[in-house]
């Protein structure tokens, strides 16, 4: 019972950042009609700042919370503005375009961000994880003790899914993106800043796929490799809430994160978890259609 209880909160924390970074990938596709498949290679170069921060740069006389909270803002930092760099630069002169034509682009992005990481950081080395939290902190629940990077992962996920639906449906500018999703043309109509709305949308987008790749890093071979195949649990997430439902992202992401996990007590192969989250992919592609295909094919 204690090694279940213990299965399951490593399932809950894997599944809160599965969540994390399925909800930048929802945000992104509802606002823009682009299906990013570079979203894994955001955060995880957004992570490699935040890593080369805190551990390339030299902090003898600072404090362990305070090295971290500057890696962790320098990571978001880029993040936020990498994502508005590829909304201006790129994908605002492709808004037009098909679907497929702008999902193809993501992809590029994807490969040009891993080879600049695998130049810069070398993609089959081992790098120290980060913490947001300290390592030694835990709390006894039914006798199983859980660490307080646990927590802050549950947390986070569930906070800012919270925090994006209050967004969404109690700000004016989270009504313009909603209005941008349903239809940018008549949004503009209306007078929404549609151009805005993008901006913002892959900006936040972007954070959300840096924090997921921060708060990763201790659970995975933290390589370049392993942070941007997280898009692979990040999809399944959102395609379980459809490409468009928040809470059903978050909840696919944390079933997602325990079916990874349960089958690990019996079958130890480091591919498992990746082929679980395929077939939940092939399985909702099958069963469902998501919603935001129908919307952005039109």
């Amino acid at each position: 019972m204690t090694e279940f209880a213990a299965y399951t909160i490593i399932g809950l924390s894997l599944g809160g950042i599965f969540s994390l970074a399925a909800l930048g990938i929802v945000l992104i596709y509802r606002t823009t009609g682009v299906l990013n498949f570079a979203h894994g290679a955001m955060g995880m170069f957004s992570t490699f700042v935040a890593w080369q921060v805190f551990y390339g740069v030299s902090h003898p006389f600072w404090p362990a919370w305070l090295a971290t909270l500057l890696a962790v803002i320098a990571g978001l930092t880029f993040a936020a503005v990498m994502g508005l760099v590829l909304e201006l630069a790129v994908f605002r002169w492709v808004r037009t375009r098909e679907p497929v034509v702008k999902a193809v682009i993501t992809i590029g992005v994807l490969l040009a961000l891993q080879s600049a990481a695998s130049l810069i950081w070398k993609n089959n080395q081992y790098h120290l994880p980060l913490y947001l939290a300290p390592q030694t902190a835990t709390i006894q629940v039914a006798d199983v003790p859980i660490g307080a990077n646990y927590i802050v992962i549950v947390v986070a996920a569930l906070g800012l899914a919270f925090g994006l639906g209050a967004f969404l449906r109690y700000t004016s500018f989270g009504r313009a993106m909603r209005a941008v999703s349903d239809s940018p043309t008549s949004a503009s109509l209306w007078g929404v800043p549609v151009n805005r709305v993008s901006a913002v949308s892959w900006m936040l987008g972007s954070l959300v796929a840096a924090l997921a790749g921060i708060l990763i890093t201790p659970f995975i071979n933290f390589d370049t490799t392993s942070l941007t195949l997280l898009i692979i649990d990040a999809l399944a997430a959102a395609l379980i809430g459809g490409l468009v439902s928040l809470p059903l992202t978050v909840l696919g992401g944390f079933l997602l994160g325990l079916l990874e996990t349960y089958p690990t007590i019996w079958i130890q192969s480091l591919g498992f978890p990746r082929l679980v989250s395929l077939l939940v992919i092939l399985v909702v592609l099958i069963v469902r259609n998501p919603r935001g295909f129908a919307v952005a094919a039109k």
